[in-house]
């Protein structure tokens, strides 16, 4: 921003916004073309602000408030659903590794008795499978389902 060039001009530019003009400055200003074109520039900026007030009005502040609060709890939303996201292919991962795993331990090994196990680590095995299978089947259920409840 250039220095003013006379120091009448912040009083030239007050008296135009008031309608208050001095004998002294009236006087001034015929005589200053610095304060004359101070007084050209600040009409021309008052004429652009009023026609943009007359036809922009911004939104109220309930609204803008609003619109925070709604993008604020979107992007709080898109964290939790990437962290799920996350957790929803580790489940299927893990579901496909024991489906390969137990159809290769079963068909390799002729049925149900695998080498080095006895009947009572048999039986834990496959109780830590079976539960396995009941947590990560309802955990992938319950997370890769289409929530389809309507809100009224």
């Amino acid at each position: 921003m250039n220095a003013m060039r006379c120091g009448y001009e912040n009083e030239t530019i007050r008296a135009l916004q008031t309608g208050a003009w001095s004998e002294t400055l009236i006087n001034h200003r015929k005589s200053c073309a610095a304060c004359r074109e101070a007084e050209v520039v600040a009409k021309a900026l008052r004429q652009d602000a009023s026609d943009l007030a007359a036809q922009h009005t911004p939104p109220p502040s309930a609204l803008v408030w609003a619109a925070a609060e709604r993008h604020r709890r979107m992007a709080a939303l898109a964290r939790a659903t990437r962290f799920l996201r996350v957790l929803q292919i580790a489940g299927v991962i893990y579901a496909a590794v024991l489906v390969v795993w137990g159809l290769h331990s079963l068909a390799g090994h002729g049925g149900m008795i695998l080498p080095g196990l006895d009947a009572k680590s048999l039986n834990a095995t496959i109780e830590g499978v079976g539960l396995a299978v009941l947590f990560v089947g309802s955990g992938l259920w319950y997370a890769l389902r289409r929530d389809e409840r309507r809100i009224s």
